[in-house]
This record gives structure tokens, sequence and C-alpha cells, in this order.
């Protein structure tokens, strides 16, 4: 399987900024999804995502660094993953920003 190419959303320079990430959990990050953008597919396919519901059904989660929660969007026939927003895994705030960054 060919490794999908990753974008950044512009929001998730701001939810990094937020949650004060150390330049070493920034690094750890973006080695977490280089590995998942290897496969990043539903679980179900194979892949390392987590589908989300309802709404969000088109978005994908993993964790990373076991406090936080990173959601993505895959764009399978361009081979692009998008990353969308990290929060914090315990506050399912995550979820109502996600769905307000997903109606723009």
């Amino acid at each position: 399987m060919q490794e999908y190419k990753i974008i950044w959303d512009n929001a998730v320079a701001k939810d990094i900024k937020k949650l004060k990430l150390t330049n070493r959990q920034i690094a750890k990050l973006r080695d977490k999804v280089s590995e998942i953008a290897k496969n990043p597919l539903p679980k179900a396919k194979g892949g390392y995502g987590e589908p989300l519901a309802k709404e969000l059904h088109n978005y994908l989660k993993f964790r990373f660094d076991s406090n936080y929660r990173v959601g993505y969007e895959l764009k399978e026939t361009n081979g692009v993953m998008i990353i969308v927003i990290i929060d914090l895994r315990k506050d399912s705030n995550i979820y109502r920003e996600l769905r307000k960054r997903n109606s723009k």
C-alpha cells in the first residue's frame, strides 16, 4: 500500500498551541501521523483508524501520547490524509469542535 500524503489543516496549529505541546510531543505527533499515513484506513479494512459515528462518519481518529486524540479525514481516491483536529481524549469537546469545523 502506498503511503498517504499528509495535509495539516490550518486549525491544527492553533490546537497545538492551545494544548501547549512541547517540541518533543510535536515530534512524537509527527512520527505517529507518519506511521498512521502508511495505512490510515479504518480498522475494519485493516488500517489504524477508528471511524467516528453519525454526522462525523467521514472522519477517523487515533490516540496520540495516550492523552490526546487526533481526528482526520481521508480522501481515498486522492491518497490524502487531512489532519483536522487534536485535543485531549478525556474531553468530548473534540467532537463538538469537529462538528463546527465540519460545517465550514
